[in-house]
């Protein structure tokens, strides 16, 4: 069976080149055909890729890929080789790649929904989330940094968020959350479809993936220093981010930056919609051991 194999070979430690997947993949019965995440092919590739589709990588691999396959009937495996895979924990993929693998026979389809961001001159989906605040700063000071890969990271990027966190002003945000204003001096705000962000950053843990809610997420300027003691502790629990659930969200961010997933973008000054796409993709995800 001819399948699609979407990798990033610099995800995480590098620990699953692609020979190596591919002969996993071929011992299981498959016929993989490979594509880097990182080739001109890429984009050729997504264009008509086969029924099933493979991506070994990180959040931002999956994520990239989920969107472009969204909308389209396509069955989707995540190998999650990356630091953070926080679209692979949410759905309870948790194995290394091999065991992932010798269990597609027992897998079950699951629902993976994608969030959608509109503004009058710009629609973009997202699997993660929408944010405002020091994890846009934490993702424009890695890009021009340079830090991409490396389970090691993690660490880095919480202290690097931390540092960020310890000295940002309040957010000039305007927000409504199905219709209600919510007037709130933040410090931190995310639109999450995920429990997780980030360097595993646990800020909703009831969210679900595959429910038809955003929730939303925002660190009270009130909170600063109990956010920059539950970022030193890894092993902390419970945030001190309040929450609510919604369907949608309306957001003027007032010419700040926001994050759509893993990018930084320009806020602009109109309001944005942010809401769940009705159309979920499937992923094979661990089924019963019986």
């Amino acid at each position: 069976m001819e399948i699609s194999l979407f990798h990033n070979p610099k995800a995480g430690d590098g620990d699953w080149p692609a020979d190596k997947l591919v002969r996993l993949l071929e011992m299981s019965g498959f016929a993989p055909v490979h594509t880097s995440t990182r080739s001109k092919e890429m984009e050729r590739a997504l264009e008509n890729p086969h029924d099933l589709v493979v991506i070994a990588g990180g959040d931002g691999a999956v994520a990239e890929i989920v969107r472009a396959l969204h909308g389209r009937a396509h069955t989707v495996v995540i190998l999650p080789t990356g630091s953070s895979n926080n679209i692979a924990r949410a759905l309870g993929i948790i194995e290394e790649p091999r065991h992932i693998v010798a269990g597609l026979a027992k897998a079950k389809r699951t629902p993976l929904r994608i969030g959608v961001v509109e503004g009058p001159e710009w629609t973009r989906n997202f699997v993660e989330a929408v944010g405002m605040g020091p994890v846009v700063a934490a993702i424009q000071q890695g890009a021009a940094g340079g830090k991409e890969h490396g389970s090691d990271l993690l660490g880095d990027r919480r202290e690097d968020l931390r540092r960020i966190v310890a000295d940002c002003d309040p957010l000039e945000v305007s927000l409504s959350v199905d219709g209600k204003r919510l007037d709130e001096k933040m410090l931190m705000l995310e639109v999450m479809n995920l429990p997780m962000i980030g360097p595993n950053l646990l800020l909703a843990p009831e969210a679900d993936p595959g429910d038809a809610h955003l929730d939303v997420a925002w660190l009270p300027a009130a909170k600063r220093r109990s956010m920059l003691a539950w970022l030193k502790d890894p092993e902390a629990r419970g945030s001190p981010f309040l929450r609510v659930r919604a369907e949608r969200v309306e957001l003027h961010p007032h010419g700040a930056g926001l994050h759509v997933d893993d990018k930084a973008v320009e806020g602009g000054e109109a309001t944005l919609t942010i809401r769940i796409e009705p159309k979920p993709v499937i992923v094979l995800t661990p089924g019963d051991d019986e």
